[in-house]
């Protein structure tokens, strides 16, 4: 296909430009949250984890309701120009309308692309630092466990044991 008329896609380009700022907002909103919780997490003020998922809840419903205007904004574009469904993508038609109000929005788009990898990475680190606590807990909650007694007992090196550290020891069976 070739050049797509500037004069109907103005309109259209308008829409999209405004779809992307609410997108964009939603997406400032949610990096907001994140480091909301990552403060909480450091702080481990567990009780402020509702208040920060019921706030997250309300800003992915958010972004999901600009994603479906979004789909159907280039759903309807690509119908309109008869593009194929597999040519039906942001870029590409923002690509094919070539004008400076086209440039203008790809740019736009490539720095909201910028924000959500960012907002991503966040996440991540997030995982991380809660995936780390979890596992320093459970090493803590292991290391002061009273250690079996008995006569049974083996290191992992194989050496007969009496005491020890349960992480540390394995009972014979049999």
């Amino acid at each position: 296909m070739g050049r797509l008329p500037i004069v109907n896609a103005t309109n259209s380009l308008d829409q999209l430009s405004q779809i992307l700022t609410r997108e964009s907002i939603q997406c400032d909103l949610l990096a907001q949250n994140i480091v909301q919780e990552r403060d909480v997490i450091k702080r481990m003020a567990l009780s402020e984890f509702v208040s920060i998922n019921r706030a997250r809840i309300e800003i992915l419903e958010g972004l999901a309701s600009v994603k479906g205007g979004l789909d159907a904004f280039v759903r309807e574009f690509g119908s309109a120009y008869h593009m194929p469904e597999a040519d039906r993508t942001l870029t590409e038609i923002l690509h094919r309308v070539q004008s400076s109000q086209a440039g203008v929005i790809l740019q736009q788009y490539e720095r909201f692309a910028e924000k959500v990898r960012a907002v991503k990475q966040d996440i991540s680190v997030n995982q991380l630092l809660i995936k780390n606590i979890q596992s320093f807990l459970l090493r803590a909650m292991e290391a002061h466990r009273p250690s079996p007694k008995g006569e049974d007992l083996y290191t992992v090196s194989g050496c007969r044991s009496k005491m020890g550290t349960s992480a540390a020891l394995i009972r014979r069976r049999g």
